[in-house]
């Protein structure tokens, strides 16, 4: 699985990042996918600020994965 970060901090810092997800660590449940790639968020500069985290699928071996988009924060 291949996905997109986009993270946006409150002090107006923003930053993307594409990472490579083992699909082996990818729970099948959606909920429970999320969760999972939470940890991919972030790029260590705002521990102390208030932030957004987009997360896109760019790539996933379930075609009907791909395209979707969950916002945390």
């Amino acid at each position: 699985m291949k996905i997109s970060c986009e993270n946006t901090y409150s002090n107006g810092r923003q930053s993307a990042m594409i990472h490579e997800v083992d699909d082996d660590t990818v729970p099948a449940d959606l909920d429970d996918m999320w969760d999972e790639l939470w940890c991919y968020t972030g790029d260590g500069t705002g521990e102390s600020l208030d932030a957004i985290y987009e997360i896109t699928i760019l790539e996933a071996a379930d075609p009907k994965l791909v395209g979707l988009t969950r916002q945390y924060g």
